[in-house]
């Protein structure tokens, strides 16, 4: 019987002594890290910049959204890279559910807290959160399955690219507006977290001298009739609110574009990002060239 408990005794032991081993290597890798990305114009945001702005269109540019990106994560990204990185435009993603409460639930809800913490472990700055609810369980969960079994050289999850295809189906008008604007069952109403983190994005652009450009690709008609109205007057007024601070605002949510170039309800296709990311290099051109 003591053999037998002096046997699983060294075994833990040595699983500890591994996973710890595991741990060190890995949490010395990420914490070493530094994002150098060497691009003039970053793309930042969830899936809707990830489908509708393609870099190979816009000069040395590069596209690292998300899909399901809240603004929480994008300013822990962005704030990451600048440290070591010069860049001289970012453009983020600026929609009506972008600043929606569903937003505030990413760290807390089963479908989408795994997703995030997978991304954000070696960036996250929980510390500073003090109005958004965090499923400790499930990301220390996360955070020793990334660590802890084997050593890892690649930890940027955080780090994503733009992605697209000429499929089209505008068909899920009901699903989309019911994953972004309710919650069972309910509106969820709009984000003052979404909005504050919004500012802090563009605070730090302005801190380092970095140009902030704020894009809306198209939505869908059929998506856009059913976004609630109070969405829809946050939207407005936080645009004119930023556009009478100076920042630059391309919208182009209500833009007519032809059915065949949406992916689905609220996002482009190949055919349409091609459409939207030269339209807004003419406009990010035309502008830059009034402002000098």
């Amino acid at each position: 019987m003591k053999k037998f408990i002096y046997k699983n005794i060294i075994f833990l032991l040595s699983l500890i002594l591994f996973f710890g081993i595991q741990a060190t290597i890995n949490y010395f890798i990420y914490s070493n890290h530094r994002d150098n990305i060497k691009t003039n114009v970053l793309i930042l945001g969830d899936s809707h910049p990830q489908k509708s702005v393609n870099p190979k269109l816009f000069n040395n540019s590069l596209n690292i959204s998300q899909y399901a990106e809240p603004y929480i994560l994008t300013f822990w990204k962005l704030k990451n890279i600048l440290k070591n990185s010069k860049i001289d435009t970012v453009m983020i993603g600026f929609a009506h559910h972008n600043i929606s409460a569903f937003n505030d639930l990413k760290f807390q809800d089963k479908g989408w807290s795994t997703e995030m913490f997978k991304r954000i472990y070696p960036i996250q700055e929980f510390k500073t959160i003090t109005s958004v609810e965090i499923d400790y369980l499930e990301f220390y969960k996360i955070l020793w399955k990334q660590i802890c079994l084997f050593p890892k050289l690649n930890h940027t999850n955080y780090i994503g690219n733009y992605s697209n295809s000429n499929y089209s189906n505008i068909s899920n008008a009901q699903s989309a507006v019911h994953n972004h604007y309710y919650y069972e069952g309910k509106e969820i109403g709009v984000s003052k977290i979404a909005i504050s983190y919004l500012d802090s994005l563009i605070n730090i652009c302005t801190i380092r001298g970095v140009k902030p450009i704020l894009i809306s690709n198209p939505v869908h008609k059929t998506y856009y009739k059913k976004i609630p109205s109070i969405n829809i007057s946050a939207f407005e007024e936080l645009k004119t609110e930023l556009i009478s601070k100076g920042v630059m605002v391309i919208d182009k949510t209500k833009e007519n574009y032809p059915d065949s170039l949406f992916l689905d309800v609220n996002h482009l296709n190949e055919s349409g990002a091609n459409r939207f990311t030269k339209e807004i290099k003419e406009i990010f051109t035309s502008r830059s060239s009034e402002s000098r």
